[in-house]
């Protein structure tokens, strides 16, 4: 979905009452699909759990108590809804789909039309926007709105907006930390204010990662951005050849993952990974690792494809798919580390930790303690051996799964 003319952003918190566009996350497909829309004996006003209160209270209602839509536009929305409902569970029915409710007009000529093409909800859409945005401005000491300077243009600005309405990980909450100090209109005056051009440009940018350079399938639970970076500059960018073209327009948009598209470029790109992953409505920062030429990627490939080769597992470096090595390379390593992690999140946010800053190591080139991988392995192989099920049937796949992994670490650090 181009989330751009669906007006469509994250709501900012689980328990605010209003959406940036007309649009409801019915979610996967329900056998019961008419009793979880109308709720409990068809009082969906008062079943807190039916997909109509819902829809009413978090997303349709702000419409109309912002003016967006007329007064008593919502209940008669809801009673067509209702009306409808058959039709509505019919459709709603595959459990291997996501289903969303869009709210639009039809335009004159029959055709629907998207949010962004409706002047209500762009308005909507723009207020929600600068009232975001507005909640970082600074006060001065007297507590009225002073003027400060954009951290990023240096303009003077009385209406300053700071990182943490962009990246959910840019937050205030860790007193005695970097800001060092509570969140407040005085203190986020001090800390990289930025002013509304600026944040419509970031936003924007965060907005073009999130849809082109986000990777969420290498790692599961974790995000991955590919962000590239043309060292030659943008005025060259008429010189960059066609592999670099075709990745800085297209992203991993296509596959969602990291791709042999990104192995055709060369060094007149370099890529910038950030590993981060969603918490509720927070984000947690995991890992950043900075200027990764994608030669230094392909090194990391011809390595994976010998060390596959020399412990038996050719069918790891090369199975026909679309898939890069490195994907494959990534989600190997990791898969197998969580199969010993435990089951407790401790230990399993340890073990995912120390994975993570392995898998940067070998992003930014730099040599990895195999020694310490090895133990990791072999003090946790005796609790596996001890169920007979797993020796009988899976000892011998993880051997050699891990045998490719140690060579392969082996030979990154150029120790054949």
């Amino acid at each position: 979905m181009k989330k751009r003319r669906y007006l469509y952003r994250a709501p900012v918190g689980a328990n605010v009452k209003w959406r940036f566009s007309p649009i409801y996350k019915l979610g996967k497909g329900c056998a019961n699909a008419k009793d979880a829309l109308l709720g409990k004996g068809d009082s969906w006003r008062k079943d807190t759990e039916s997909r109509f209160y819902k829809l009413y209270n978090s997303t349709l209602y702000a419409f109309e108590k912002e003016g967006a839509f007329s007064e008593g536009s919502v209940d008669k929305i809801m009673e067509c809804l209702k009306e409808n409902v058959d039709r509505i569970a019919e459709l709603w029915n595959d459990r291997r789909s996501s289903y969303l409710l869009i709210f639009s007009p039809i335009s004159e000529d029959g055709h629907f039309m998207y949010p962004l093409d409706v002047k209500a909800y762009l308005s909507y859409f723009r207020s929600r926007l600068k009232e975001q945005g507005a909640g970082g401005g600074c006060s001065s000491q007297n507590g009225s709105v002073g003027e400060k300077l954009c951290a990023l243009c240096r303009s003077q600005t009385s209406e300053t907006v700071n990182l943490d309405k962009i990246f959910a990980f840019a937050t205030f909450d860790k007193e005695n930390f970097l800001p060092g100090i509570k969140a407040s209109d005085k203190s986020k005056g001090k800390m990289f204010p930025i002013c509304q051009d600026c944040y419509k440009a970031l936003s924007g940018g965060k907005a073009c990662i999130d849809e082109k350079y986000s990777d969420s399938k290498s790692i599961y639970g974790v995000n991955i951005y590919v962000v590239p970076e043309l060292i030659m500059g943008n005025a060259n960018m008429g010189h960059a050849v066609q592999f670099n073209e075709d990745f800085l327009s297209k992203g991993l948009s296509n596959e969602g993952h990291l791709s042999n598209r990104i192995m055709k470029m060369d060094d007149s790109v370099v890529l910038h990974f950030v590993f981060w992953e969603k918490n509720q409505a927070q984000e947690r920062l995991l890992l950043m690792v900075e200027d990764v030429p994608p030669s230094r990627l392909k090194h990391i490939e011809e390595t994976w494809g010998i060390s596959a080769n020399a412990t038996g597992r050719s069918d790891l470096s090369n199975d026909g798919s679309a898939n890069s090595r490195l994907y494959r390379i990534i989600g190997l390593m990791w898969s197998k580390v969580m199969e010993l992690a435990g089951k407790s999140d401790n230990e399993r946010n340890y073990a995912k930790d120390w994975m993570l800053g392995i898998e940067g190591k070998i992003l930014s080139g730099e040599c990895i303690n195999v020694d310490e991988v090895k133990t990791f392995f072999v003090s946790r192989l005796q609790g596996l051996c001890a169920d007979h099920e797993w020796v009988q049937n899976k000892s011998k796949y993880f051997a050699r799964d891990v045998y490719c992994i140690i060579d392969f670490l082996y030979r990154l650090n150029g120790e054949d």
